[in-house]
């Protein structure tokens, strides 16, 4: 016959070898899950988040005409935001086309997805604005004040800086992305994580 008491010891030993066995195992399903997008978790994503996030507005954003940039109307997109001067050069022409093949790569959603050029520096030089023209020509140029964006912002503002914002709909600068490098592989890694991000993002 069974002693109810060493019964008792053996489920209580079991219940505190098992359970954190259970619960490692359950979050690395989790993790796996997220990974592949069988599920979203609010806590997933590959670009850095902006904490707290920044109003564009701040940064005292205009057109080219004068007129200021304005979000949080019905019609407003995300964006991709990537900054310079008005002399894009090869790191910044590099995020211009990372930016362009990834919101391409949105498919069916890129309708719901902008990109702008945000000038922290002098006027457009002749030579970016036939770039513009030339390959990104739905892309939005606008102005910051430079003084503005560095209180916002430790990174780099120079050719060297090699990343992007991510803007939402309502003037809110979210998140960024900083790459270690301008190798192909690395921009066409860097493409798919931003689109898995830009993916849970827009459903």
């Amino acid at each position: 016959m069974s002693n109810p008491e060493n019964s008792s010891s053996k489920l209580i030993f079991s219940l505190i070898v098992g359970i954190p066995l259970l619960v490692i195992a359950f979050s690395t399903l989790l993790y796996q899950m997220a990974n592949r997008d069988m599920i979203a978790l609010g806590t997933v994503n590959n670009g850095q988040l902006i904490q707290p996030p920044v109003a564009i507005a701040d940064l005292n954003t205009e057109y080219r005409n004068g007129e200021a940039v304005e979000f949080n109307k019905a019609d407003s997109l995300w964006q991709f935001v990537v900054v310079g001067d008005g002399y894009c050069e090869q790191n910044c022409e590099a995020m211009l086309y990372l930016t362009r093949q990834t919101r391409t790569a949105l498919g069916k959603k890129m309708n719901r997805v902008g990109r702008m050029y945000m000038n922290v520096g002098s006027d457009y030089s002749a030579e970016l604005d036939k770039l513009l023209i030339d390959e990104h020509e739905k892309l939005t140029p606008i102005f910051a004040d430079k003084s503005a964006y560095q209180q916002f912002s430790q990174l780099v503002l120079e050719d060297e800086a090699r990343g992007f914002y991510v803007l939402d709909p309502k003037g809110w600068i979210m998140m960024h992305y900083r790459l270690p490098d301008l190798e192909q592989d690395t921009l066409t890694s860097t493409g798919k994580l931003v689109i898995k991000d830009m993916k849970r993002l827009l459903r």
